[in-house]
């Protein structure tokens, strides 16, 4: 069994209502999104009981770190409810960063985890500005001279999915636009984009279950000007 998430979270125990829960959660998840997607590249083996370390910040001190459902190593560390309130909704996460160190020190007591590496990524992210950006796709259509790429910008406040259309003969930048924002929260924006396609005069930006989602109007790319339609469910 590989270490494959990394999850920071609010569980009920702390007594805070769901909403207050969920509000943490959509500004913590761009972290546990990015350590997860870190960490897996290292492929650590653990012993068997877990594939998951779950920080979870708790307002009383528990001790106890413990396996829970599923195959989660589960380690509490002190919640400042002041410090949250103060940083909540902005650019600064590094009280975040701050929970989740001492949850992988406090994790390595109890099993045998990789924690310089743990470490390492944190202050990787640190110094990189608390950034969680990647490229989805680039795709070249040289029949209409034009490329076309997809890039992802999960922050604290939202999910943005930018497409940026280039001339391939001249490396010119066309145009570039948002075509899908989101809360932060994968349930929020997976499996809403995946392919790119040309069809009658459409740029097309399908869906996981290969459905036209986005339109980008052609012509207008060419003419320098961006223009989309995002298809809703009931528009599929």
């Amino acid at each position: 069994m590989k270490l494959w998430y990394i999850n920071i979270w609010l569980n009920p125990k702390t007594g805070y209502d769901d909403e207050y829960r969920y509000e943490f959660t959509l500004h913590t998840r761009f972290i546990s999104n990015y350590f997860s997607k870190r960490i897996r590249k290292h492929k650590f083996a653990t012993d068997g009981t877990f594939s998951m370390i779950s920080v979870d910040p708790m307002p009383k001190e528990i001790e106890e770190c413990k396996i829970v459902p599923e195959d989660a190593l589960t380690v509490y560390v002190p919640f400042e409810k002041r410090r949250y309130e103060q940083i909540k909704g902005t650019k600064d996460c590094e009280y975040y960063l701050e929970l989740l160190e001492e949850g992988f020190r406090k994790a390595s007591k109890c099993k045998e985890v990789p924690l310089d590496t743990l470490l390492d990524l944190s202050d990787e992210f640190r110094k990189n500005g608390y950034k969680n950006e990647w490229q989805h796709k680039k795709k070249r259509f040289k029949q209409q001279d034009i490329e076309v790429v997809l890039n992802c910008y999960f922050t604290t406040l939202d999910f943005r999915l930018v497409a940026t259309i280039n001339k391939i003969s001249t490396k010119e930048e066309l145009c570039s636009g948002t075509v899908l924002l989101t809360d932060p929260d994968e349930i929020c924006f997976d499996k809403m984009f995946k392919d790119i396609l040309i069809d009658k005069g459409k740029i097309i930006i399908t869906d996981g279950f290969d459905s036209s989602r986005i339109i980008i109007n052609l012509k207008n790319v060419l003419n320098k000007e961006f223009s989309y339609e995002l298809l809703e469910d009931d528009e599929l």
